[in-house]
């Protein structure tokens, strides 16, 4: 791989005498993580020049299909690196096209989603500037919200050659794409408030196809994130989600309470209204995982006119020009994610094994809980308790919990994965005349209770609790989706850490107990 360039051109095979009487658009493709090798976009560029002269309102310019080659598994290598390298390449390539107002289509995978994200907020969302040359960001099993896997540690992630294809890492990558990383939470929600703005004809259309399916060859028995519910075996559906929600809790100023030894207590944790992201089209792929030559959602795509369904939806995303065409697509996708999600609701890996046996893959969601204090500190010492009916963490329903992580560069940050159906109630679940499940009833509330340390001395912090609720399960637990938690704990300073005095006795102040907390 040439270090000194991002894009490659895919050979034409003859075609570059045509002459096009209307300007159309260029198509760059970009691939992910540790990729060495550009086989790794399959027959995605054939296939789209022969979508192109089979449908000419596509308006693509087949004889400008990029391929890009970056430079990820280098540990000084960041994603805002790679943003910056991206630019430089499309004044460098694609300079003169994009002067005389031709536009791209980009269209990546898995890691390929945040670079490009991360060019756009640098160089025209957060700069100002809605008219960024892109016309369509079509993002496969895109990592917007990180990966689970992140967390294997290098040395097994580096083994893991069947989904990523590399055998070397990057450290400045991974922080990236480890989950609640303050890298993508700070790209995400500046989305939640500029991204509205940025969508249409004189902005970009954005779009996010994803699997939940898993090859039974690559299955890792010791590793169950390369099974998991709800994953592509290395992004969850949650993850690559643009639709999501962003809630702040703020806890009470301490009061004076009788009850308590300290003499005072903050006990309540008051949530502010949702903010929901702009609605971005996702559409779940059948019978795809993440980077299968036999079944990725890239890797896998035919060149020739073979039946496809990851090309049928990138085709659907193509054809939107105006919002109003965004909008049926949506629509679409939802239905279709509805479809798949029921259609592979029941996964068979008997296949894998002597036994009978069957997996119920239910729609999960995700929870990032960032804690701080009022003065912008970083909490490293707490426990998070979700809660049930009467604010009971033995309210909730056996089997909703998936997993949890923290982040090892932001220890006030946790990611929990949870299910779904397990929390909100579902249909029984019948397979081939039987029944796997029963019906699930709705916990019905959601809350959560904060206990964080020290608790006592001259700076400390109280415990607080969100009360549970219907509305803070709806809230929070959204199929497929992530909500991003900001909770604020107050920082309490007591009396007697700093006096002034004019009794100039000698006296040995450091051991004056700590009083009431100041305002």
């Amino acid at each position: 791989m040439g270090r000194g360039r991002i894009f490659k051109r895919r050979p034409l095979n003859g075609d570059q005498g045509t002459t096009v009487a209307k300007q159309k658009r260029i198509v760059v493709l970009v691939h992910g993580w540790s990729v060495r090798n550009t086989d790794t976009y399959g027959g995605l560029p054939e296939r789209l020049k022969l979508e192109a002269r089979r449908s000419p309102d596509l308006e693509l310019d087949v004889h400008q299909i990029w391929l890009s080659e970056y430079i990820s598994f280098h540990n000084e290598v960041t994603i805002p690196d790679i943003a910056r390298a991206f630019q430089a390449a499309l004044k460098r390539e694609l300079g003169d096209a994009l002067k005389n107002q031709q536009r791209f289509v980009c269209i990546t995978h898995s890691t390929g989603a945040p670079v490009i994200r991360a060019w756009l907020h640098h160089f025209y969302i957060g700069a100002g500037k809605k008219l960024p040359p892109l016309s369509h960001l079509i993002m496969l099993a895109p990592a917007n919200f990180g990966s689970a896997l992140v967390q294997l540690g290098l040395s097994k992630l580096s083994r893991l050659k069947a989904w990523f294809e590399g055998v070397d890492v990057g450290t400045g990558v991974l922080d990236w794409l480890e989950l609640g990383s303050d890298q993508s939470l700070a790209l995400n929600l500046e989305w939640l408030q500029r991204g509205a703005g940025c969508i249409g004809p004189k902005g970009f259309f954005p779009f996010v196809l994803a699997g939940q399916s898993h090859d039974p060859k690559l299955y890792d028995f010791v590793n169950s994130y390369t099974a998991e519910m709800g994953s592509d075996g290395v992004i969850r559906v949650a993850s690559a989600n643009l639709n999501y929600t962003h809630v702040r809790l703020e806890q009470m100023a301490p009061a004076p309470d009788k009850n308590t030894a300290l003499g005072f207590s903050a006990p309540r944790l008051t949530p502010a209204a949702p903010t929901l992201s702009p609605a971005v089209p996702l559409a779940l792929i059948p019978g795809v995982c993440h980077s299968d030559l036999r079944m990725g959602i890239m890797r896998s795509i035919p060149a020739d006119a073979t039946p496809n369904a990851t090309v049928d939806a990138i085709l659907q995303c193509l054809h939107v020009a105006t919002l109003k065409d965004y909008a049926a697509v949506f629509d679409a996708f939802r239905a279709q994610t509805a479809e798949v999600q029921q259609r592979e609701q029941v996964e068979d890996r008997s296949l894998i094994g002597p036994f009978d046996h069957q997996v119920i893959m239910d729609p999960c969601c995700m929870l990032v809980l960032r804690v701080r204090d009022d003065q912008g500190n970083v909490l490293k010492d707490f426990d998070v308790l979700l809660t049930g009916k009467n604010d009971n963490p033995n309210g909730l329903p056996p089997g909703f919990f998936i997993d949890r992580q923290r982040n090892h560069l932001d220890p006030g940050t946790l990611t929990y994965y949870l299910n779904h159906a397990r929390m909100t109630g579902a249909p029984a679940v019948e397979y081939k005349g039987r029944q796997l499940r029963a019906a699930l009833p709705s916990c019905e509330q959601l809350g959560l209770h904060v206990i964080p340390y020290p608790q006592e001395g001259f700076v400390s912090y109280q415990p607080a609790t969100l009360t549970a609720s219907a509305e803070n399960l709806a809230n929070f637990i959204k199929p497929n989706q992530t909500t991003i938690v900001d909770i604020v704990m107050r920082r309490i300073v007591r009396e007697g850490m700093y006096r002034l005095t004019r009794d100039a006795s000698p006296e040995d102040f450091t051991k004056q107990p700590p009083g009431t907390p100041v305002a």
